[in-house]
């Protein structure tokens, strides 16, 4: 169980902080509900804490998660093989992909979306998409190095050669 101050990762919002675990009424019972919030868009979210490890909430990777990111970012992936499934079926596996609450397929998503961006313009949706992954992993990178956005998106950069 998580504490308030604890620095943690939900799948499809990334990095936040437990404000605190709060008890609601929910069907006639009381729930503990942890109470989070979000790095980004200044959003708080309240989760339940019995169904937190089935959503994927976990705590935040080290400096070993970080060189992990730092390989999948330095590494090219074959961009034909996925530009040959169409958008629709991308899109699934992508967002199956950012629920497993994997940082490293979050990491290899947000490098395939870029690279996929410096071929062509890419559709509205790949970049909103572009954009999340981002979000996702420069919260995980700010709460592990304890780093602004700036320097976080600027580490990320790096590692994408950009």
């Amino acid at each position: 169980m998580f504490a308030a101050g604890d620095r943690v990762v939900y799948p499809l919002h990334g990095g936040a902080i437990v404000k605190e675990v709060q008890q609601r009424m929910q069907d006639g019972k009381n729930e503990d509900y942890y109470i989070l919030q979000m790095l980004f868009e200044s959003m708080t979210v309240a989760l339940p804490v019995a169904s937190a490890e089935k959503l994927g909430l976990r705590t935040i990777g080290d400096e070993s998660t970080l060189s992990a990111i730092e390989a999948v970012l330095r590494d090219n992936p074959d961009v034909q093989a996925i530009k040959s499934i169409s958008w629709n079926r991308r899109f699934q596996l992508y967002m199956e992909k950012i629920k497993s609450g994997s940082v490293i397929e979050v990491a290899k998503i947000f490098k395939l979306l870029i690279l996929l961006e410096r071929n062509k313009k890419i559709s509205v949706g790949e970049r909103r998409l572009l954009h999340s992954t981002k979000q996702i992993l420069q919260s995980e990178v700010m709460l592990i190095r304890d780093v602004d956005a700036q320097k976080a998106s600027c580490w990320l950069e790096d590692c994408c050669g950009e």
